[in-house]
């Protein structure tokens, strides 16, 4: 039986049937389906056979063979090429001249085709191959399809570049690629970058997915000014799917052989990390140092949720050291601490033990411990238009600290409120008592036992406004909301009461509206104020978008402060100083906020921050910051990531200090921590270079240097620059580790 001269792709599927049906086998009945279905995908067994062509002939129990636009399609995989020849009884396809395979989320190309149907195992000779998830592409001498699920490569080349010149390649004697497994496992690789070979062993591999697996990820190196040249190659462990395991042994060129590891877990009411760091004979101080730290978060164990915090290290100078950013080296005391909660109806129950490794300046002034602490809270609000609240707090408070004040402390501190809400304004009068009890073991010219109670009334309220107005030509919504705040407490000595955990709250819009300007429970203030604050907002009605935000805040003192904290002057001034906010949204990408503090009495800005930003949609960065508090902070903090030629984008920072002297200590203006580096892109890899330097002690920094390279498609080389990036440079976006993992359907042909 011969048919030939068909045009038509539809009557060279009838002939197919026919064909079928002279080998006994009964013909596919086509209809339409409404939509994609993935039962019909599960089908693994008898999947029928569609095939396409401008010529078909065919020999009864022999072959069918379609020239010219041949194309023949079973549910998986799609073959195209200039003559297709099936073999029914051996279920076999001999494809010749221009031939495309289609299967796996891959494609591959090449002269000739064998492939076994069913079995999904024949050869690709001298081929080409497409991974467009990847974006990749590659060549091999030959290609053997061994199974539905494994493909092996053979004398591979693979680039995400442009194949005809590209940047760098990787290339392997043999290079499998498992669907099942996820994986891809290489023999005799190299990988060559700029045609010089930078990386090569016996056997490699790579996730084809983000499924964990086992194996050395990509080595990195860094400069330090400290430890000198580092080389760090890590391991990665996938112990189970909710635990795994990094090793991270760091050769150090100064120090030695550091051995570090990061664990983390899940469990089904617990999740943490446990960090480790052994330099078994540093070479600089000939002994043993170390880092262990432990953070884990539990959920509804016995009904209690809570945190543990743990961290330690071997010597005072462990993170000037070691530490690789301005945030690690400024550590001084170091937490140890369990925090436990757990609510019985309207009561909540926390229990805190919490010590501290103080290292350096810190053993001078440590902290004070809590061994334990012991916190109820009850809450029952809307009690027939009441708001009832009341907190229990006993805490055994030590102190590392020859002559410390050392003792029990026990609070009661019942609140009662009515809050009136209406719409468009509010009142919310309140009544509270605090009831303290010291029991010391020590208090050098002051009892031991000591009382306070302090009564305490406040009273808030406020009012909404709202109008549509016309702002530069656009309609919008703006509100004008006054405040008022006013606080009594009655004025108790507590001058013999010890200060365990206590401080000077920041004088900032939140803490405007507090009802003490202390933190904690050791000082009570004799208040007799009103504050009263205005706020403004521009908002656009059609996103919600807040376009302008503009607020003003003071209090009014109708007494002398006779409350302080040690070492803190008394108020005197009857008026606090004048509180400004703004916030601007100028354009989608640029925003500018402010923060002032005026003084009314001399004029000087006791606080200020101004910020301002622009992050376009094009990866563009610029944020300049100006931050001040007298004589304690006074710096310029600016940040970028902007192009300066064709593929090469500059990114850096600078945190400069203008004071000469920060709470009493003598310091030099300098640069607090400095960033500069650049990243070039290329089509198919980007290159980073970093210089990064940060004061680690007083008068002591350490300097660093980053290079690395991102092989797009592949993965990273070099030192890891991103944690610094992303916390140096606000708005920096890490890149994604992988792609998404694609539908049944992605490059379908």
């Amino acid at each position: 039986m011969t048919f030939s001269a068909l045009r038509s792709g539809a009557l060279a599927l009838l002939a197919l049937c026919a064909a079928g049906r002279a080998f006994g086998v009964e013909p596919v009945m086509l209809r339409l389906e409404r939509q994609l279905s993935e039962s019909a995908a599960r089908v693994t067994e008898d999947r029928p056979l569609f095939g396409q062509s401008d010529q078909v002939s065919a020999r009864a129990r022999r072959e069918i063979t379609m020239r010219d636009g041949a194309e023949l399609r079973r549910a998986g995989t799609t073959i195209r090429a200039d003559r297709i020849t099936y073999y029914p009884q051996d279920d076999e396809v001999v494809a010749v001249g221009a031939v495309r395979v289609f299967r796996d989320n891959a494609v591959f190309s090449g002269p000739q085709l064998r492939l076994k149907l069913d079995a999904n195992e024949g050869t690709v000779s001298g081929a080409r191959f497409e991974l467009p998830v990847y974006g990749g592409t590659g060549t091999a001498s030959s290609v053997e399809f061994q199974g539905p699920d494994r493909t092996t490569l053979l004398d591979a080349l693979y680039t995400t570049c442009d194949p005809r010149n590209p940047d760098w390649y990787l290339q392997a004697e043999s290079l499998t690629l498992d669907e099942r497994k996820q994986q891809a496992e290489g023999r005799w690789g190299s990988l060559v970058f700029m045609d010089r070979k930078i990386l090569a062993g016996p056997s490699f591999g790579f996730p084809l997915s983000n499924e964990r697996r086992s194996g050395f990820l990509a080595p990195s190196y860094a400069v330090n000014s400290r430890t000198g040249l580092e080389l760090t190659a890590p391991y990665y462990v996938n112990i189970a799917p909710n635990r795994d395991l990094t090793l991270m042994p760091r050769l150090m060129a100064r120090s030695g052989l550091q051995l570090g590891g990061d664990l983390r877990f899940m469990e089904p009411h617990t999740l943490g990390q446990f960090k480790f760091e052994v330099t078994p004979n540093d070479a600089l101080t000939g002994t043993t140092r170390y880092l262990a730290g432990l953070q884990q978060t539990f959920v509804n164990v016995g009904g209690w949720n809570g945190i543990i915090n743990m961290k330690g290290v071997s010597d005072d100078k462990y993170f000037v050291d070691y530490s690789r950013t301005i945030l690690g080296s400024s550590e001084r005391s170091l937490p140890r601490s369990i925090v436990a909660s757990r609510g019985y109806g309207d009561w909540t129950l926390t229990v805190n033990t919490t010590s501290y490794q103080n290292i350096l300046e810190a053993r001078n002034a440590p902290p004070y411990e809590r061994l334990p602490q012991v916190t109820a809270l009850w809450s029952r609000l809307d009690e027939r238009g009441f708001d009832l609240e009341s907190t229990f707090d006993a805490a055994l408070f030590r102190r590392p600290l020859p002559g410390a004040v050392e003792g029990a402390r026990f609070v009661a501190n019942p609140r009662i409120s009515y809050p009136i809400v209406r719409p468009g304004w509010f009142v919310v009068p309140k009544l509270g008592l605090h009831l303290t009890s010291y029991q010391l073991d020590t208090n050098p010219g002051f009892d031991t036992n000591l009382t306070r109670s302090v009564p305490t009334f406040s009273l808030d309220s406020g009012l909404i406004f709202e109008r549509y107005t016309d702002l530069f030509g656009k309609q919008t919504r703006q509100t004008l909301e006054p405040r008022m705040f006013y606080v009594r407490s009655a004025y108790r000595d507590q001058t013999g009461l010890p200060v365990f955990d206590s401080g000077v709250a920041d004088f900032n819009f939140a803490q405007l509206f507090s009802e003490n300007p202390f933190i904690g429970h050791d000082r009570i203030s004799d208040s007799n104020q009103l504050t009263s604050a205005l706020v403004s907002r521009v908002i656009d009605p059609g996103t919600g978008v807040q376009t302008l935000r503009l607020a003003f805040g003071q209090r009014q003192y109708f007494a002398d402060q006779q409350v302080s904290i040690p070492g803190r002057p008394l108020r005197t001034d009857r008026r606090s100083d004048l509180l400004f906010a703004a916030g601007v949204q100028i354009t989608r990408s640029a925003s500018v906020d402010a923060g002032v503090q005026y003084s009314l009495g001399d004029g000087r800005l006791p606080r200020m921050n101004l910020q301002a930003r622009y992050l376009p949609p094009d990866g563009r960065i610029l944020n300049v910051a100006v931050r001040h508090v007298s004589d304690q902070i006074g710096q310029i903090d600016t940040s970028w990531r902007w192009p300066v030629m064709r593929n090469v984008r500059m990114i850096g920072r600078i945190n400069y200090s203008w004071l000469r002297q920060s709470t009493g200590i003598l310091t030099e203006p300098g640069i607090i921590e400095g960033l500069l580096g650049m990243e070039y892109g290329a089509d198919c890899w980007i290159g980073r270079f970093l210089v990064h330097q940060f004061v680690t002690a007083q008068g002591q920094t350490t300097s660093a240097v980053f290079l690395q390279i991102e092989l797009s498609g592949l993965g990273r080389l070099g030192s890891d620059p991103f944690d610094i990036l992303r916390r140096s440079i606000p708005g920096y976006q890490l890149p994604a580790d992988n792609p998404q993992a694609p539908s049944r359907f992605f490059g379908y042909e």
